[in-house]
């Protein structure tokens, strides 16, 4: 069985990325004032985006063009070391993806929407307290590094740049 073709409004899952990383501090956003790194690497894998918002709270997001499946088990992967954690789609494909809402509820992770203007969550990510404290914080010290040093750093072969209000 072939997996079923979507229309999608994005070329490619670096395009999306960018332009959630650009909707995150928009007016009207879930994570208005938040900091945000992409393609954080976390020892056993890469999160697409890892987010501190203004409580200091640790969220991951990971982006995919249509597998949403594989996009959930990665980011209950990232339950390990943040409180809350996303799949981030396109809107036409979250849309048949919140279908199978059962899914992601049994995995603890929430769903979001990114189109051209706005960022939506159609699922709610279940708060976890992180099993993988040292983790949470080597990503806090990484959100502080970037901050107090005031550039873009790279941490490995994965960039590392700092989205900020």
């Amino acid at each position: 069985m072939r997996p079923q073709q979507y229309k999608n409004s994005f070329r490619s899952e670096a395009q999306l990325v960018r332009r959630f990383v650009g909707l995150l501090n928009q007016r009207g956003s879930p994570w208005a004032g938040a900091q945000a790194v992409r393609e954080w690497d976390y020892r056993t894998g890469i999160t697409d985006i890892l987010v501190r918002n203004r409580r200091d709270e640790l969220i991951a997001f990971e982006a995919k063009l249509t597998d949403w499946r594989r996009a959930c088990y990665q980011a209950y992967r990232t339950t390990s070391f943040v409180l809350r954690a996303y799949v981030v789609l396109p809107e036409e494909v979250a849309l048949r993806a919140q279908t199978y809402s059962e899914f992601f509820t049994r995995f603890g992770v929430g769903l979001c929407a990114c189109g051209s203007r706005k960022i939506s969550v159609l699922l709610e990510a279940k708060p976890k307290e992180p099993i993988m404290e040292w983790l949470a914080e080597k990503a806090h010290a990484t959100f502080d590094g970037i901050i107090n040093a005031g550039t873009t750093r790279s941490r490995g072969h994965c960039r590392t740049r700092l989205q900020t209000a």
